[in-house]
């Protein structure tokens, strides 16, 4: 049964809510890519992918035959955080320095795909396509869910799951049929299990438990009086809520967490293992909604919370185990601007397989400096 699909479209933007999208068959799409051969008419179809994200953003210029011409990185585009205005103008800005690059102007692009951050829920998706309007860039603007770019970036388009622990965390993932789901990555007051942010707030809750009595002595006690330069740990309470801190501040304290763990703590090595079997919860949701627990599937870690390594990946696996018998950790394909660029050339009816794929991994560690 086909999901319900919700759209909407202002000005020329294109925004599907649906977390279930059916595609096409791979080899249909290779073959028309054959037949355009990066051409309508006579002109060169452009498009670009975008990555606006809560820290940066980052977007990337590229054909039809999935060459990357220019890219650029800028400032963060959350709404959320800055504002729709703001929001738009760093993500113009960002597409326009990227076009600047490939020797070409924003008004060659056809098609623009903007995966955003905080695309949660129907009205971010409309707060989104005014952040895509107010660009006034590409003919065809496209609106994504951080997730599903993600995703693309990780399987282009084939079955796999791609689990995010960053700033916040979700998981995505894609089957055999193109139906792409989510789960996670509800904000960060509700939910976000696995993420920096909640690494970064158990480890405040465990200190301040620490000095009641209510729970073990921590190393992380000390680390968070010296990282905030506090006279008493009962300070931080001032510096969370009065300051107040930021999101950004917070998650950071999961550095000081992995520290922690890797001098043997093990009220930070708790917080690890907690956060890991949440994430594997996460993947492991995904992977029963798209009957994928049997199929041994491919498994995309992304985020700066897996740097952490062996105390969050060995709890991790063994969650997921339970649930998923087999499975294959794999490493991020290409950065997430490039899993826009995936969905873009979609649109356009191409797949990222043979000459395109080959295209796009030359190009990418041009531009990247990464070779995939």
């Amino acid at each position: 049964m086909k999901a319900a699909r919700s759209k909407f479209t202002c000005q020329g933007v294109a925004v599907d809510t649906t977390d279930h999208i059916t595609g096409s068959a791979s080899s249909r799409l290779q073959s028309r890519r054959e037949s355009s051969d990066n051409q309508m008419g006579s002109r060169m179809i452009l498009l670009a992918g975008v990555d606006g994200g809560a820290t940066k953003t980052v977007a990337v210029v590229g054909r039809l035959d999935g060459t990357l011409l220019g890219f650029a990185r800028g400032p963060a585009s959350n709404y959320h955080n800055i504002g729709l205005k703001n929001a738009a103008e760093s993500i113009h800005a960002t597409i326009a320095l990227a076009c600047r690059r490939a020797g070409t102007r924003p008004k060659n692009l056809e098609t623009v795909v903007m995966g955003l951050a905080g695309m949660d829920s129907p009205e971010d998706f409309r707060m989104g396509r005014r952040v895509a309007d107010l660009t006034r860039i590409g003919k065809r603007r496209i609106v994504k869910h951080d997730s599903v770019i993600a995703l693309y970036a990780a399987t282009l388009g084939k079955p796999g799951i791609v689990v995010n622990a960053g700033t916040g965390s979700f998981a995505a993932g894609i089957d055999a049929r193109g139906r792409v789901i989510r789960a996670g990555g509800w904000g960060n007051i509700i939910d976000d299990e696995g993420s920096a942010y909640d690494i970064g707030k158990l480890a405040i809750r465990s200190a301040l438990r620490a000095l009641d009595g209510r729970e073990d002595r921590t190393l992380l006690s000390r680390l968070l009086v010296r990282h905030f330069r506090l006279r008493t740990l009962q300070n931080i309470v001032h510096e969370v809520y009065e300051k107040p801190m930021s999101v950004n501040e917070i998650s950071a304290i999961s550095k000081l967490v992995a520290y922690a763990a890797s001098r043997g703590d093990r009220v930070a090595q708790s917080i690890f293992a907690q956060e890991g079997r949440a994430l594997a919860k996460l993947v492991s949701a995904i992977a029963r909604r798209l009957k994928m627990t049997r199929s041994k599937p491919d498994v995309y870690c992304v985020g700066g919370v897996f740097d952490a390594g062996p105390i969050l990946m060995n709890p991790f696996k063994q969650e997921l185990r339970k649930s998923i018998p087999r499975f294959t950790i794999r490493s991020l394909r290409f950065e997430p601007a490039i899993g826009s660029f995936v969905v873009g050339l979609q649109e356009q009816h191409v797949a990222a397989q043979g000459r395109v794929l080959t295209n796009l991994q030359t190009s990418y560690a041009r531009h990247f400096g990464k070779k995939h």
